[in-house]
């Protein structure tokens, strides 16, 4: 039996190592990048989930800022705060949890311009999709 209990926590061990260590996922591994096209001032980001905050950063013109995840397809969850030139935006980088997820292929490629932010699936990204503006009532999809 000791031996058994023994086995359990190294397994166990092993497997929550792995799972939170993005090079050597079981399930998916996502990389979310976010560039900053956008002129002076600096771009400030926070992206976050429920378990990890990853920090603030201030991103200069044409400057690339990138995180990445092993996904629980029943609960990750990432957003991302930005604030620029007195404006102010807050979306979802990332959910497991919804119907539609648009970073397929293991992709989440974001554009931050004057007039609001891009999206691609793809690296190095195409010009992107228009995925919202920088108002804060309206959603990106």
């Amino acid at each position: 039996m000791m031996k058994y209990n023994l086995f359990l926590l190294i397994a166990s061990s092993l497997l929550l190592q792995a799972a939170s260590s993005p090079s050597n996922c079981f399930t998916t591994k996502y990389e979310v990048y976010i560039r900053s096209d956008l002129p002076s001032p600096l771009l400030n980001i926070h992206c976050f989930s429920k378990d990890d905050d990853l920090g603030y950063h201030d991103l200069a013109p044409k400057a690339e800022y990138r995180f990445a995840f092993c996904e629980n397809p029943l609960a990750t969850l990432f957003s991302c705060h930005y604030k620029w030139n007195g404006k102010d935006k807050k979306f979802h980088a990332y959910d497991a949890t919804t119907s539609y997820n648009r970073c397929n292929k293991g992709i989440c490629y974001y554009i931050v311009k004057p007039d609001g932010f891009y999206f691609s699936n793809v690296y190095p990204p195409n010009q992107g999709r228009f995925l919202c503006d920088w108002n804060p009532t309206t959603p990106c999809k």
